[in-house]
């Protein structure tokens, strides 16, 4: 059984996130965007509001990525690796 109701009140929170998510992917990987958008929405499922899980996620970040689960050298590799 569909829920109209539901359904727009979950896509449409999620939306801002999902389209954070395409811009990012433009400048790191879609293994980092993935990563972040997941982080986002779920912090935002446990009650923060979406700048507030934003900047939270954005704090773990470190050369554009989440490690240990995300290396810099498997995504980047055409660029410079940090010293």
């Amino acid at each position: 059984m569909i829920d109209p109701a539901l359904r727009n009140f979950v896509l449409g929170s999620v939306a801002p996130v999902v389209r954070y998510g395409l811009y990012e992917m433009t400048y790191t990987s879609v293994e980092h965007a993935m990563y972040e958008v997941a982080a986002i929405t779920y912090l935002m499922g446990r009650g923060y509001d979406l700048q507030t899980a934003h900047r939270i996620v954005e704090s773990w970040e470190v050369n554009e990525t989440f490690p240990p689960y995300q290396r810099y050298d498997t995504w980047y590799a055409d660029s410079p690796q940090p010293s």
